[in-house]
């Protein structure tokens, strides 16, 4: 293999392992309206993409065969899935309407922690056949932006801190703010949020009161939350009780792969 080959192999092995690279073109405004059943986004098809995401629609759960009623996956949904459990016996999930390819959605042996797939959309019905107990989560994937409301409580009048995210590695757009709400609880909210459109990227809170570079972001004392819920939107994150306010001088918006910062926001 030539060495221009080879650097476009390794290029392209980068691009492909999560998060890398520069994005620098801002994302158009989001057309938001209402969501299905089970969910919290949805725009309409000619919105802004967010990178794709999972999101939880409905849970069953019961004993023996067993038909569900109707969950509702939204038109805009790249596919979906059934995440089961089984016990005993064999396990068959069929769907009404069916999946476009020929069979079930589900046809195994049990007991087994497994997952189905289809890529039909609208209202759809499961039949469940099978002896032993059994759990059924179905999720959507989606590339919407994420439309978390405020909880309750979250009045202008409890905001601790805020900022506006600004870009380190890869753009970053929209504020982020700090809640204390009457119960104690504190609650991190990122309103009209766009960053990069990848996966794999975390929300951190950091004692620097304004990173500069990656290398500052991840020396100084932090504590990752969980993942990013969305590139784009809205939504919300509780801290645990055990970080101190007074310790919330920044927000991180990490790529663990490639360890990069892709933005922050200052809050003040």
């Amino acid at each position: 293999m030539g060495r221009r080959a080879v650097l476009a192999f390794l290029m392209v092995t980068f691009t492909l392992a999560g998060c890398g690279g520069s994005d620098d073109t801002p994302a158009a405004p989001a057309t938001t309206v209402a969501a299905g059943p089970g969910t919290t986004s949805a725009t309409t098809p000619s919105g802004p993409k967010a990178a794709a995401r999972w999101e939880t629609v409905t849970t069953f759960n019961g004993s023996g065969a067993f038909q569900t009623p109707d969950f509702t996956i939204l038109a805009s949904a790249i596919q979906w899935r059934v995440r089961f459990t089984c016990t005993a016996g064999t396990m068959r999930i069929t769907s009404t309407p069916p999946p476009r390819r020929p069979g079930p959605v589900v046809d195994t042996t049990c007991p087994k922690d497994d997952t189905g797939y289809s890529i039909v959309t609208g209202p759809v019905r499961l039949s469940i056949e099978t002896t032993g107990t059994w759990k059924a989560t179905i999720d959507q994937q989606v590339d919407t932006p994420l439309d978390e409301p405020l909880l309750a409580g979250m009045t202008p009048d409890k905001v601790v801190s805020s900022g506006s995210f600004y870009k380190l590695e890869v753009k970053g757009e929209g504020t982020a703010k700090l809640y204390r709400l009457a119960d104690g609880r504190r609650i991190l909210r990122f309103e009209a949020f766009s960053t990069g459109e990848n996966t794999d990227l975390f929300v951190w809170v950091s004692e620097l009161a304004k990173p500069a570079t990656s290398a500052e972001a991840v020396r100084s004392p932090h504590v990752e939350l969980t993942n990013l819920k969305s590139t784009l939107g809205s939504q919300n994150y509780e801290i645990p009780a055990s970080i101190p306010t007074d310790k919330i001088k920044s927000v991180v918006i990490w790529c663990q792969p490639v360890a990069i910062a892709y933005a922050a926001a200052a809050l003040a």
